[in-house]
């Protein structure tokens, strides 16, 4: 592996192609900027004779074929799209680790047993619609197609954003992966937590990938003056105080598992005046745990609390589902291949179970899947996440090591 090469077009993917440039990376999936990025992806595996080919949700697939094309191939990847204002390798450091070791394999002459498909996925972050790891969902079989004729932000729905970025998601159904085709899918990924951070390491190989589950929920009041007596108000942004109060009170009383993380990550208010009480405020609920098995009652207790508040104030609510992923223990066989790689290069890995949702998760209810994590550095006066070179460049030997193990039959 070229490593200077390596660490440069990380950075250029990684920073060239941002709507918010100086305020961290923004790159929705399905708009110009994402196009950008794709094109200097094309570009990079033409130089290598290969052709990158989007599906119809906008994946983009790469075939690397090996000796024999009977074998079930390898499938590597990582995503393209960010969260606004996200961490500089977020996404870009599995998919040039992935690029730079089919070229260095390119480079070399070596021709692997089993064909090797790299894939970089879309709406992995789910900023568009608030559903996560959309991309690996559809070609999974999680998600169907026609549910994106639902899934809707407040402009569009996914299905008419797809089609009006030129893509065909009528033709998912028949690109979803078959499983009996695949050996297994490997990804490297910068962590999103800081557990290896504090623990001293720089690399890990997760074991298992938290359940998570997500809503959007509307409490809807009434809007009057900001003059108006506060006994005279059906305040929605007062219920939903004493809402996410209650849930905390829940959490922090031991009725959930230990692992239990709840998170409220957008509220939005409307009409959005300075003056005026809100009609509406709306806010994104995000519930994990390990154990799959686990959120359900969870979940239940949450949503309970929501309609409680709401009834007691003599607001309405609705909750609406936004997003499941997880509760997906990574294949053995790709945790192994990373531990062994690690072990012959003389770096030490952290094993570990990560608590955020990556691609890994929806693929790994499908095929063997393996995630390796690279620490996450935070910038103390900016606050901005990175990662240094040196544990992006020993990461990606990992990768390439544990790649090179897996496509041998």
């Amino acid at each position: 592996m070229n490593k200077n090469r390596f660490l440069s077009q990380l950075e250029e993917l990684s920073v060239s192609f941002n709507d918010t440039k100086g305020k961290g990376v923004t790159r929705f999936s399905w708009t110009h900027t994402a196009s950008l990025a794709q094109s200097w992806l094309e570009k990079e595996f033409s130089r290598m004779g290969i052709s990158l080919i989007a599906d119809g949700a906008g994946n983009l697939h790469a075939l690397y074929r090996g000796k024999n094309p009977a074998l079930p191939r390898l499938v590597i990847g990582s995503h393209l799209d960010t969260v606004k204002n996200g961490a500089r390798y977020d996404g870009t450091f599995g998919l040039v680790a992935g690029l730079e070791t089919l070229r260095s394999f390119r480079e070399e002459g070596f021709m692997p047993d089993r064909s090797i498909e790299f894939i970089a996925f879309a709406e992995e972050e789910g900023a568009n619609f608030g559903t996560t790891c959309l991309g690996s969902k559809l070609i999974t079989g999680i998600i169907s197609p026609e549910e994106l004729k639902t899934l809707a932000n407040d402009e569009t729905t996914a299905w008419k954003m797809m089609e009006d970025f030129g893509l065909e998601p009528d033709k998912l159904e028949k690109q979803q992966i078959d499983p009996q085709t695949v050996h297994a899918y490997l990804e490297a990924h910068v962590e999103q937590e800081r557990r290896l951070t504090k623990n001293n390491f720089s690399l890990g190989v997760v074991k298992a990938i938290s359940a998570m589950r997500s809503y959007k929920v509307t409490y809807r009041g009434e809007s009057v003056f900001a003059a108006t007596p506060m006994k005279d108000r059906k305040d929605p942004v007062m219920s939903f105080i004493e809402c996410h109060t209650e849930i905390h009170k829940v959490i922090d009383a031991g009725f959930f598992p230990e692992n239990t993380r709840f998170t409220v990550g957008q509220i939005t208010c409307k009409p959005g005046s300075p003056i005026v009480v809100p009609h509406e405020c709306i806010f994104t609920v995000d519930i994990r745990n390990l154990e799959l098995s686990a959120l359900p009652a969870i979940s239940e207790k949450i949503k309970e609390i929501i309609l409680a508040v709401a009834e007691k104030n003599g607001i309405e609510a609705e909750i609406v589902p936004l997003s499941k992923s997880g509760g997906v223990k990574m294949s053995e066989l790709v945790q192994n291949a990373y531990k062994e790689s690690a072990k012959e290069l003389g770096f030490e890995y952290f094993e570990m179970n990560c608590g955020t949702a990556f691609d890994a998760a929806p693929m790994g209810t499908a095929v063997p899947a393996g995630l390796l994590l690279v620490a996450n550095q935070i910038d103390p006066e900016t606050q901005e996440k990175y990662a240094l070179a040196e544990d992006l460049y020993q990461g990606a030997l990992v990768y390439e090591k544990a790649i090179r193990k897996l496509v041998c039959a």
